[in-house]
């Protein structure tokens, strides 16, 4: 198991980097885990 955690300035932000780049990401996973990735957008205060 892998728990990463990614801050960005803004939820802004975070589309752009990740939205642009999701689909070569999410092809990528497989080389390393068979695992289904989960997703947690959280805002901190």
């Amino acid at each position: 198991m892998v728990i990463a955690n990614l801050v960005f300035k803004s939820m802004e932000t975070f589309q752009q980097s990740f939205g642009a780049n999701a689909e070569a990401i999410l092809a990528d996973l497989p080389n390393f885990t068979n695992v289904k990735p989960q997703v947690q957008i959280s805002e901190v205060v």
